[in-house]
């Protein structure tokens, strides 16, 4: 698959005041990390990262970092916020990949031709954004691609029928329905059934157990 470049620099002032000053002068702030490795705080040149996220699209895809010019690291984008007003981008996050270790990254969904459920039948066409996968870098997909053409009212297409990916797995901890196609009359008879389970939910729900900590630099 291809793969993309980008140039960083490793940057000493962390907080809101050295960030903003960052952004004035055309640079995000962002940490790269890695398994087994700290976040390390770096600036990124922001024509070169939005010149970078134009070509590389929606799809998955691997970038290679070099940091103060030094030998590159196989890395992803793994996340970035936007300004709630403007959506410019002001922080990056970058995750280090091995070579040789496998990964568990989320893919986006791809549909491919037209549910005839939605054609012909009156229906409502419902896929998912993305999917998790497991595989080695070198194997990683661009996107996972749906084919819902035989899609009919009451269908759904689930993970364990797509087609095989040489090199991937799913991981069976994630929703498995990945596209499904309802009627009107469906949502109606479903829409009560879920705000009953909701409350009784939200009674009974214990708290939330310890969630995955995010990169401390900022």
């Amino acid at each position: 698959m291809k793969e993309y470049k980008l140039n960083v620099k490793t940057r000493d002032g962390v907080g809101r005041g050295p960030a903003r000053r960052l952004r004035a002068a055309g640079f995000l702030p962002g940490v790269i990390y890695g398994v087994k490795k700290a976040a390390r705080p770096i600036s990124i040149n922001d024509a070169e990262f939005r010149m970078m996220m134009r070509a590389k699209g929606e799809s998955a895809a691997l970038v290679e970092i070099s940091i103060d010019g030094a030998e590159p690291v196989l890395s992803l984008i793994k996340d970035f916020q936007r300004n709630a007003v403007s959506q410019k981008v002001v922080h990056v996050d970058i995750y280090e990949v091995d070579p040789n270790v496998h990964m568990t990254v989320a893919i986006p969904v791809r549909v491919k031709g037209e549910a005839v459920g939605v054609l012909a039948e009156n229906g409502t066409l419902e896929v998912v954004h993305e999917i998790m996968v497991r595989c080695l870098p070198k194997d990683l997909p661009k996107f996972i691609e749906v084919d819902v053409s035989d899609l009919h009212v009451g269908n759904t297409i689930h993970i364990e029928s797509l087609p095989e990916i040489p090199g991937v797995s799913f991981p069976p901890n994630q929703n498995s329905v990945v596209a499904s196609c309802t009627s009107e009359k469906q949502e109606e008879e479903e829409a009560p059934a879920a705000t009953e389970a909701e409350g009784a939910d939200a009674a009974a729900a214990p708290a939330a157990e310890g969630a995955a900590p995010a990169p401390a630099a900022k």
